[in-house]
């Protein structure tokens, strides 16, 4: 039987055949926990994520890299055991600690999860990077060419000091154009998003009802994304502040995507339940930016394919029961993970639909997509 450390000195032989085979392994549900258990195999999904985080693991310090630690110790037991599924008890023990919202057997967000896991990672890890990789050297020069430099110093400087694979691998970054009617002077600035956020509703009475600044009701993925970059007026209590004219006046905002991640993480707010959700929404299995205008970076990626996605049994994302389908890079199927149930070769019209089979005729809503580029 292979040490520990013979195993990890071999984690850069692991193949697509080896981890294939480790994506039949489920998790246990520790008490409401299915969250937790969808969530972690759309991240484990991520391959090249994972390899980065297996080269890293005996260099990882437990106490001050508690999540990265049990994040990476678990999917090294996953792809390494000849069980059908593991118990995430480490896992769930630690990130309770850290985080209350995951203390307990309480039911909660996969979304909220998710996105404390990435942002957790990211500050683990980010002091261990000290190479500018190429990404932010051709940021910097495609940048430096717009106006308000001193802002955009800034933005380039805070880029510098939060580099890690977890930014390489999960933030873009939005450009924000905001004018002043009464001056006509625009202002920049940029911000960098690791998830973007679609709220999507059905029509009621013609009208949508909005208690966030995404909400949409639409039929596509590419429609949404139209929406989010329209022109916004700013007036009434949103009046912009103009440090040209010195007070408060009325203006413009436009929000736009300068560049997108390695993996692109889409996620479809359903509002306060599912009878909210806009069941006719459609998102395709190749996310195709190229020839079109919705992202301004020349050089950002702009051609995805889906390769994972969590739905949502149940009224609101803070109960019911999640499940999630990850495509299997082996054969190109998708696996369906419900806990410590695990099934494969699923076709991937049937991923998308969420179909599962003895589910009793409950609603099943897609709810988080993963597209990694290619």
């Amino acid at each position: 039987k292979k040490s520990f450390n013979d195993e990890m000195n071999n984690i850069n032989n692991i193949n697509e055949k080896k981890l294939s085979i480790s994506s039949i392994v489920g998790l246990e549900n520790l008490g409401h926990s299915s969250y937790l258990n969808a969530s972690l195999q759309c991240l484990f999904n991520i391959k090249s994520l994972s390899k980065i985080l297996l080269n890293k693991f005996l260099t990882l310090n437990l106490n001050t890299q508690p999540l990265t630690c049990a994040y990476t110790s678990l999917y090294f037991e996953k792809i390494n055991t000849t069980l059908k599924y593991i118990f995430p008890s480490m896992f769930k023990k630690i990130i309770g600690e850290l985080n209350p919202l995951f203390k307990g057997n309480k039911a909660s967000d996969a979304k909220e999860l998710i996105n404390f896991i990435i942002q957790r990672l990211h500050q683990e890890l980010k002091p261990q990077i000290n190479q500018l990789n190429s990404k932010i050297d051709f940021y910097q020069q495609e940048l430096i060419s717009r106006d308000d430099k001193l802002s955009l110093q800034s933005f380039i400087n805070d880029l510098k000091l939060n580099q890690s694979c977890i930014f390489n691998t999960f933030y873009g970054i939005t450009k924000i154009e905001r004018k002043c009617k009464q001056c006509c002077v625009t202002k920049y600035s940029y911000q960098t998003f690791y998830m973007i956020n679609f709220a999507l509703k059905k029509v009621k009475d013609d009208k949508i009802t909005s208690i966030g600044s995404e909400y949409y009701n639409g039929i596509n993925l590419f429609d949404a994304f139209e929406e989010r970059r329209k022109l916004n007026n700013l007036d009434g209590k949103n009046m912009l502040y103009c440090n040209m004219c010195k007070c408060f006046t009325n203006g413009s905002s436009q929000k736009r995507i300068f560049s997108l991640p390695p993996v692109l993480i889409i996620v479809l707010n359903r509002g306060e339940n599912d009878q909210d959700f806009n069941e006719e929404f459609n998102f395709p299995e190749v996310l195709n930016f190229i020839g079109t205008n919705y992202i301004l970076s020349e050089q950002s990626y702009k051609k995805y394919f889906l390769c994972g996605l969590i739905s949502h049994i149940g009224e609101c994302s803070t109960n019911g029961h999640y499940i999630s389908f990850c495509r299997n890079s082996f054969n190109d199927k998708f696996v369906m993970y419900n806990d410590t149930i695990v099934s494969g070769n699923i076709e991937t019209e049937e991923a998308m639909k969420c179909i599962i089979s003895n589910n009793n005729n409950e609603k099943v809503t897609p709810y988080i997509l993963f597209y990694h580029y290619f």
